[in-house]
C-alpha cells in the first residue's frame, strides 16, 4: 500500500513570480487547462469513444496598482499588452512538507482594467491572462 501526505496549502505557502520577480503585491491567482472533448457516435444510442481537441490555458492574477505600474514601466511602449512571459507559482509549505511548483508557459494579459470606488484603501487590479501551457510539478 503506498503512503502519501495530504498536506493542504495555505496563502503563504504560495510565492509566485512574474518576468523573474517575485510578487509581494498579488492577492489572487487562478489558472484553468481545458481541452475539447465530444463523445464519438456510431451504431446504436450509446457513444463509442471520447474525442479528444485542442487544448487552451487561461488564468487571472489579481495584484495591487504599484505592481501593474511596475510591469508598465518595464514594459515595450509602456504597454503590459507587449510582454511576454513565465509565471511560476510555488507551493513551499513552512513545515518542510513536498514543495510544488507550475510552470505557466508563455504567458500575456488579455486586459488591463484599472478602476477604484470611494472608500477603497488601495487599487486592486484583475489581470486576465492565456498561456500556451502548464508544466506542472517542476
Amino acid at each position: 500500500m503506498s503512503t502519501f501526505s495530504s498536506k493542504q496549502y495555505a496563502w503563504p505557502d504560495l510565492s509566485i513570480s512574474i518576468g523573474g520577480r517575485i510578487l509581494e503585491g498579488i492577492t489572487e491567482i487562478e489558472y484553468t487547462e481545458k481541452q475539447e472533448k465530444d463523445v464519438l457516435r456510431g451504431r446504436g444510442n450509446k457513444g463509442h469513444k471520447i474525442t479528444r481537441g485542442n487544448k487552451s490555458y487561461e488564468g487571472k492574477v489579481t495584484i495591487w496598482q504599484s505592481e501593474l505600474e511596475a510591469m508598465v514601466q518595464d514594459a515595450p511602449n509602456k504597454s503590459i499588452m507587449d510582454l511576454n512571459f513565465d509565471i511560476i507559482v510555488s507551493y513551499v509549505p513552512e513545515d518542510g512538507g513536498q514543495s510544488v511548483t507550475d510552470v505557466l508557459s508563455s504567458c500575456e494579459f488579455t486586459e488591463n482594467k484599472k478602476a477604484m470606488k470611494q472608500g477603497d484603501k488601495n487599487m486592486l487590479v484583475e489581470l486576465p491572462i492565456i498561456f500556451l501551457e502548464v508544466k506542472p510539478q517542476q
